[in-house]
């Protein structure tokens, strides 16, 4: 089965499923069931994370996914109205009566909907508290999200409710199956995490267990907002930064590397590098932890759904998702020249001075 074939499996079934902070686990049994059939070793950690593993050794490189999107969970009940704790960070104009959804955390099952009627802020004036109108009947602990299309497939263009970061989960499963086809001998690791919209929790929790070893090097696979280019159908984005830091020079070198050799192999395959400064992604928690770190961003459409007139889907296009685990597969079989982009720089410039130092040293 093609990558491309075996992603879009992947995300017809992923991307239907209800999620929210602290309230993955639907994805979770997903992403856990999916690994099982891949014959993939796996286990979760104190917080709930899931680190897969492939490969010889301790160290290597390691893919990490987020597997909530912003949502809100039930708090009180009164009869028709009743109020949530909102988690994610979404502009305060998109809630004035937009249209939720909730769920039963049980079955995953639509209980009913509903829409927004008065929102709390914090003292850093994010949204954190929502009263809700209901249709039908809610119980304290149900949660629930935006009243959107689950996936709809319109040629290359995918809209749905939760592109962030569901798309990023299946893209590390679409290359973890393909590193097991082609027996990839090199040590890689996925890491799907929890609750990142409301401050990188799960990710956090995964570097204060040690779930990966230090030396491993992180690439986040994360969907992220459009920006001039980095453009919907231009390719993956390899992340050159993020909102709030700049990424390990070797690991954008290398990525660059790899992203060229497959495009001399194939001229179809796009790619574009940016400072996707729309937000933070997981490769910060982890670089500020030392780790090497790096980042590979599907464009987005309509980030935390906030679109142009409203609330509305998340949009992605399919051939980016593709091109992203593409490059991540490619990656792998490469972590043997993740150097040889800096070497290469440095005999360049070597050569450059051997030639012309002199001048520079001669008596004027």
């Amino acid at each position: 089965m093609s990558i491309r074939l075996t992603l879009l499996r992947l995300l017809e079934r992923i991307l239907v499923l209800p999620t929210a902070p602290f309230h993955e686990n639907f994805v979770i049994s997903f992403i856990c069931e999916e690994l099982r059939a891949l014959g993939f070793d796996f286990r979760r950690d104190s917080y709930g994370n899931i680190v897969a593993g492939c490969g010889r050794g301790e160290d290597g490189l390691a893919w990490v996914a987020h597997m909530d999107h912003p949502g809100f969970a039930i708090t009180e009940v009164r009869g028709k109205r009743t109020e949530a704790a909102w988690f994610g960070g979404v502009a305060l104009k998109y809630f004035s009566h937009a249209r939720v959804v909730i769920y039963d955390p049980l079955s995953g099952l639509v209980r009913t909907r509903g829409k927004v009627e008065k929102i709390w802020q914090n003292s850093q004036g994010r949204v954190d508290k929502l009263a809700l109108r209901i249709d039908g009947q809610v119980e304290v602990g149900d949660f629930g999200s935006w009243d959107l299309v689950p996936f709809r497939r319109r040629g290359d263009l995918i809209s749905t409710k939760a592109a962030d970061d569901l798309v990023g989960c299946a893209v590390i499963l679409a290359a973890l199956a393909e590193l097991k086809r082609e027996r990839v001998p090199g040590r890689v690791l996925g890491l799907f995490t929890r609750a990142e919209e409301q401050g990188f929790i799960g990710t956090l929790g995964s570097i204060r267990n040690g779930l990966l070893t230090p030396a491993t090097a992180v690439v986040s696979v994360e969907t992220s907002k459009a920006l001039p280019g980095a453009v919907l159908g231009g390719g993956p984005a390899i992340r050159l930064g993020d909102r709030s830091s700049m990424f390990h020079n070797g690991m954008v070198l290398f990525m660059d590397h790899v992203a060229r050799e497959i495009r001399n192999i194939d001229s179809h395959f796009a790619y574009q590098r940016r400072v996707m400064d729309g937000g933070t992604c997981e490769a910060t928690p982890f670089q500020l932890n030392s780790h090497v770190a790096g980042g590979i961003a599907i464009p987005l459409r309509n980030y935390h759904n906030q679109g142009k007139n409203g609330i509305g889907p998340e949009r992605v296009r399919l051939g980016d998702a593709v091109g992203a685990a593409r490059l991540l597969v490619e990656m792998a079989k490469k972590m043997d020249q993740f150097d040889a982009p800096i070497k290469k720089i440095r005999q360049r410039w070597e050569a450059a001075l051997e030639k012309y130092g002199k001048k520079l040293q001669e008596p004027e």
